[in-house]
């Protein structure tokens, strides 16, 4: 099968882009062709063009405009790589914008798309109006929708009206980059962190939906009864406006928490940063199914947690975490407390995170899943054709 996958990498920008990456690089391993196809402003980290079949669609500016959105310049190179027969069908990652793309791709020349829903597609944009009628449109034509995550679908299904079925693929976890193993002593070296000091780790794209400003008032509630704690974020932002970063480290400084935070910045080496953690911390106000919850439980490191989206489908109270209502401060405290006050708890949490990724979220269990889909697909459309003619279609497409 030969996939195009549609959407802009941008790796600061939260786990959805890593997701879509893990993807390429496991269908690629798989025997099939897989194309990404974005925009060259977006990919940042050079090292990550290894084993990746870029293709660019270019922005261009015009003299009566400012550009060409980058969303029309992919419809046309999806529409010319299926012409040319280099893609079979197209997966858009987010409803919109880049299931939009994959819907006007299929008016133009007939090529199959599959839309999956991540989050802010569903639980920010489908909240709006004036947006809901186009989410609604490339929904309800793609040839399939998948979510990952219970939470997102029944929420998909209602907000929009959609009567076509959403399938649940999970996201999933590469277990051979999270074996449980000592952290290297130079991290925490180069990380400045005492020896004894226990490390509460949280990982993010600072957006404002992360909630991390609550972060500075837990740390001081956990810090009063246990002074040896620091907390190490990881993670940075690109846009200029929405995202909390800036204002986190200013009331770190204000609440004079400076010596027990950790800003490190974005990181290639989340599995070793986690195997120095004790634990994880999210505070999000909403998500779909976090890439960072999932790679702290395939890491061995219990997670405390906001009880939102579709965490608790992953995310078990007293069994491999903590869940705590939102906004709850003195919670996550109590929580985080507790687990440093109870090494054998964070061990057998720790250890039924293990189980639960290996036994549901490991990658060669859900990528079957995605090739079953595509051949479904696939078949469905030679069968409307009324024979294995695409050739003749792609000829007649525009």
């Amino acid at each position: 099968m030969k996939i195009a996958m549609i959407h802009d990498y941008q790796p600061n920008l939260g786990g959805t882009p890593e997701v879509v990456i893990r993807m390429a690089r496991a269908l690629k391993k798989s025997e099939h062709s897989c194309k990404l196809i974005t925009h060259p402003e977006s990919w940042t980290m050079e090292r990550d063009k290894e084993n990746i079949d870029l293709v660019y669609a270019r922005m261009f500016k015009i003299t009566f405009m400012q550009y060409i959105p980058h969303n029309s310049t992919k419809v046309a190179k999806i529409v010319s790589l299926y012409k040319r027969g280099h893609i079979d069908l197209c997966h858009a990652h987010y409803a919109l914008p880049y299931g939009l793309a994959g819907y006007l791709a299929k008016q133009t020349c007939g090529i199959p798309y599959i839309v999956t829903l991540h989050g802010t597609d569903i639980h920010t944009l489908a909240s709006m109006p004036s947006l809901k009628p186009v989410m609604r449109l490339c929904l309800e034509n793609a040839d399939a929708v998948t979510s990952v995550c219970e939470y997102l679908k029944g929420r998909a299904t209602k907000k929009l009206d959609l009567h076509n079925p959403i399938a649940l693929i999970s996201n999933f976890i590469d277990i051979r980059r999270f074996r449980e193993r000592p952290a290297p002593p130079a991290l925490r070296k180069e990380f400045d962190i005492p020896r004894g000091h226990l490390i509460v780790t949280h990982v993010s794209n600072y957006a404002s939906i992360k909630n991390t400003l609550i972060i500075p008032e837990i740390a001081q509630l956990v810090l009063q009864r246990h002074p040896n704690t620091v907390f190490l974020m990881v993670g940075e932002h690109l846009a200029e406006t929405g995202y909390d970063l800036e204002n986190l480290k200013k009331k770190v400084s204000e609440f004079g928490l400076d010596g027990h935070f950790r800003f490190v910045g974005r990181r290639r080496d989340t599995p070793r940063i986690l195997n120095l953690s004790e634990m994880s911390l999210l505070t999000s106000l909403n998500e779909g199914s976090p890439l960072a919850a999932l790679e702290s439980l395939a890491a061995g490191v219990p997670v405390v947690s906001s009880r939102v989206g579709g965490i608790p489908e992953f995310l078990k109270h007293g069994v491999n975490g903590f869940l705590v209502e939102k906004q709850r401060i003195e919670k996550y405290a109590h929580c985080i407390s507790t687990l440093i006050e109870h090494p054998d708890l964070r061990r057998k949490l720790a250890k039924n995170g293990v189980e639960l990724i290996h036994r549901v979220y490991r990658e060669d269990i859900v990528i079957p899943q995605y090739l079953k889909l595509y051949e479904s697909v696939l078949e469905r459309a030679r069968e409307k054709r009324g024979s294995p003619s695409t050739q003749e279609v792609r000829n007649q497409a525009v």
